[in-house]
């Protein structure tokens, strides 16, 4: 939440029982030291100069990454065996001191994606924002800088108003929520002072959580990017942006968490001197849209629905044999700020007639009717060559994709993004390849190389939503009676 921690820099996974260095922070006292490397195992952990060392082989993650994490300016050593080494060959010792690690790489970023529309050329903005992240204590203390979602994105789109931009995309894929508060301050940056979630209690009190902006800071034209990993306060703001009609929601349904947790430290009930029962964590709220509907279960339906890999049966709240029902409550007294839904259909069309011949779509349909396939089936094959082909046949069918990527990038050059035309998109691994390893018996050096190739790919659902809202805006000039603004809600008084 605070995007910082103490502790030596070094991101860490669970291999084979051996807690191993997955990543080093650049800058963190890890990197810093040359000691490190990708791939290294963490067999033992000591305190201080002095402290005994204790064995982790085996240990749970979380419960060797709180040994290794500290108050900054500490010791901790380290036994090591290397990467390159065998699991009986020769540990080493590293020292290091612990420091404050920042974790910039999960704040807020934009960029802008320029959309070519016939002889017109568009600027979306693009905010990604990987988490709802605020710095509790900082904010206490009074602290004038303290670390914040809503301000490095009022931050970003004052940046993106200097760029002139035309309209503003907020990516929120896989973000699972974090600051309730942040949630409805972030609201308020596109919406003005207003309702923005409602939340009961066991008591069945309800409460409306409203934003304090006296005006919102953008009130230009605006999307909301969700997939089935965005989740609780992401949910929250992209209901709230749909219920105002502030912009349009893109994406898939979101994963449904409606609900409100506490954790009850049941040795602090005791009165017991070292932990001995641990902690229970129980479901204290629920949270309800403005409309008076829940995310709970049903999350939130984007506006433009894209396909979806995500499987509800294993993902989300549905999977849960204990999530509470969708229910209702009275809508908050708000009012919308337009209506879109006249415009949608146009929208969807275009949309529609856009992807039906852009091959990453075909693609990405080829891949979920043959997901839906292996989801369905009940039977697998043990016979190896049946199983060999099937390979060779995923294989195939990724090679001649690559091949005909790479026809494109060697060809035409000049691609155009918009209502009449596609984007070129680089290469993505298909969801449904199966290597025949598990997670943990893939190289991590490959793995790793994999990540990085996915990252550097261009991501065309993302330059997709930047082609809808180019569509919004041409839709705004050319047939404004589409979008006009409609009379507010008659008044409903909250409860």
């Amino acid at each position: 939440m605070k995007l910082s921690l103490t502790g030596i820099g070094a991101t860490l996974t669970e291999r084979d029982d051996y807690t191993t260095v997955r990543d080093l922070v650049p800058g963190g006292p890890a990197s810093l030291s040359g000691k490190l490397k990708i791939g290294d195992r963490i067999v033992g952990v000591a305190q201080g100069e002095t402290g005994p060392m204790v064995d982790i082989r085996g240990w749970r993650q979380d419960d060797a990454v709180a040994l290794i994490r500290g108050p900054a300016d500490t010791v901790v050593r380290l036994e090591i065996l290397p990467a390159s080494t065998g699991a009986e060959a020769a540990s080493k010792l590293v020292t290091l001191i612990r420091k404050k690690i920042s974790l910039e790489d999960q704040a807020a970023k934009q960029k802008i994606i320029s959309v070519r529309d016939g002889s017109v050329t568009r600027k979306i903005g693009v905010i990604s924002l990987p988490g709802f992240y605020e710095d509790f204590e900082a904010r206490r203390r009074g602290d004038t800088d303290f670390k914040s979602a809503t301000r490095d994105v009022a931050r970003l789109l004052a940046e993106l108003k200097k760029e002139n931009v035309d309209s503003v995309l907020l990516d929120l894929r896989n973000n699972g929520g974090g600051s309730l508060s942040e949630a409805i301050e972030l609201t308020g940056l596109f919406v003005g002072k207003g309702p923005v979630v409602q939340q009961r209690d066991a008591k069945g009190d309800l409460m409306v959580g409203t934003s304090t902006n006296s005006k919102p800071i953008w009130n230009g034209p605006l999307g909301v990017l969700i997939n089935h990993g965005s989740a609780s306060a992401s949910e929250i703001f992209a209901a709230a942006i749909q219920d105002y009609g502030r912009g349009l929601v893109i994406g898939t349904q979101s994963f449904g968490k409606g609900t409100v947790q506490g954790v009850i430290d049941l040795d602090r009930i005791a009165k017991n001197g070292k932990p001995k029962y641990g902690e229970l964590k129980l479901t204290v709220a629920q949270f309800f849209r403005i409309n008076g509907g829940t995310t709970q279960l049903r999350g939130v339906v984007p506006d433009i629905v894209f396909p979806s890999v995500a499987d509800p049966e294993n993902f989300g709240e549905t999977s849960y044999t204990n999530a509470l029902p969708w229910v209702e409550v009275t809508p908050a007294n708000y009012a919308q700020s337009s209506d879109l839904t006249a415009v949608l259909p146009a929208l969807q069309k275009r949309h529609a007639n856009r992807i039906k011949d852009d091959r990453e779509f075909q693609y990405l349909n080829e891949d979920l009717a043959e997901f839906q396939s292996l989801r369905e089936k009940n039977k697998i094959s043990l016979n190896q060559i049946e199983r060999r082909n099937e390979q060779k046949m995923q294989e195939s069918r990724e090679a001649a994709r690559e091949a005909a990527r790479n026809s494109d990038k060697s060809g035409n050059k000049s691609v155009k993004a918009g209502s009449a035309g596609g984007a070129k998109v680089k290469g993505r691994k298909s969801p449904t390849r199966d290597d025949g390893l598990q997670a943990d018996e893939r190289s991590l050096e490959t793995q790793i190389a994999e990540e990085k190739a996915d990252k550097d790919a261009d991501d065309f659902l993302l330059i997709e939503a930047a082609n809808i809202l180019s569509d919004e805006i041409a839709l705004r000039n050319t047939q404004p009676r589409l979008v006009a603004e409609i009379k507010p809600f008659s008044s409903v008084t909250s409860p």
